[in-house]
């Protein structure tokens, strides 16, 4: 069990992974910190559709290799030419070609799987930083 809610306000998260069971131990994760996962994709192409047509997508959990021809990397570059949205890899992938492209993209965070739920929320609070509020 997560430490309790995060210090920002509940995010809603786009899910991009070809594995199911991944799928879901990531929905876990993201629902265990307290933010609401929206929609779920398994292809780059599925994402990028998913990406535009929902209008509340805060952050995306963006797996880089996926079951169709379009990479993570490519779909997190196609979104972000229409929308601006927060971005965390999540790879089993050490490959330095595919990090040096992920490099040239606009990211929070780079997570080699397996992730923990820790290391997630971690994430999280560099994408949203917490406002700390003096008493």
């Amino acid at each position: 069990m997560a430490q309790g809610k995060p210090a920002t306000e509940t995010k809603n998260v786009l899910i991009v992974e070809d594995d199911n069971i991944q799928q879901i131990v990531l929905e876990r994760m993201v629902n265990q910190i307290g933010h609401t996962v929206i929609g779920s994709s398994s292809a780059g192409s599925k994402a990028i559709e998913s990406a535009l047509r929902i209008g509340a997508v805060d952050i995306i959990l963006m797996d880089i290799n996926l079951a169709d021809d379009i990479d993570g990397i490519e779909a997190a570059r196609e979104i972000s030419k229409h929308r601006e949205v927060k971005l965390i890899y999540i790879t089993g992938t050490e490959d330095p070609e595919k990090f040096k492209r992920a490099q040239e993209t606009n990211y929070v965070d780079y997570l080699l799987k397996p992730i923990k739920e820790e290391e997630l929320q971690e994430a999280f609070f560099k994408a949203f930083p917490s406002k700390k509020v003096d008493n």
